[in-house]
């Protein structure tokens, strides 16, 4: 009668034991999930690199982590190829050659796969002209969102969007509607 008791009160305390342990779910294989990982840190690095380069206006290492063919994709739906490599700054990053004391910040980034988003402000001394108009000069800070696809190692993509408007009211200009628009 002893052992009947026995097993009538664990059992109850089997089954509540089991119900509270979680079910497992088949995972990928550790080496998978790390070369994933691996292959998305690398490219967050080399992407870090080049924002590195382009505050630093290291045209060489720019060339080296840009494809030749890379593709440059406008916020009104061109693509530019962008050719290279290149020897003048201002042929591979207008941006970088019209800031003096430039001051790039990484705000962030986030990768998947090959693919590496990066939201940056940039800042410095505004030179030369913007649009025909002498802005020499001025102080700017402008935000950029790209887009980035590495393969084998270099950026073969880029797409990305500036704040335009705030970079021509911060060097003077105003918005001002077209007669037809009125």
């Amino acid at each position: 009668m002893n052992v009947r008791v026995g097993v009538y009160a664990v059992a109850p305390a089997m089954l509540w034991l089991a119900s509270c342990t979680p079910v497992l779910k088949e995972r990928p294989a550790p080496s998978a999930v790390n070369v994933r990982t691996t292959q998305t840190e690398t490219n967050k690095a080399i992407v870090r690199r080049a924002f590195q380069a382009r505050e630093q206006g290291d045209v060489a290492t720019l060339n080296e982590l840009s494809d030749p063919d890379e593709k440059l994709h406008a916020p009104d739906g061109t693509t530019v190829r962008r050719g290279g490599p290149y020897t003048e700054l201002k042929d591979l990053c207008p941006m970088c050659a019209a800031l003096e004391h430039r001051k790039i910040t990484v705000d962030m980034m986030i990768a998947e796969g090959d693919l590496v988003y990066v939201r940056s402000t940039w800042s410095g001394s505004y030179t030369g002209t913007f649009r025909g108009v002498a802005v020499s000069g001025r102080a700017v800070t402008v935000a950029y969102s790209n887009v980035y696809r590495l393969v084998d190692g270099r950026v073969s993509d880029n797409w990305f969007v500036s704040d335009r408007l705030s970079l021509a009211e911060q060097l003077g200009m105003k918005l001002v509607p077209t007669e037809a628009a009125m």
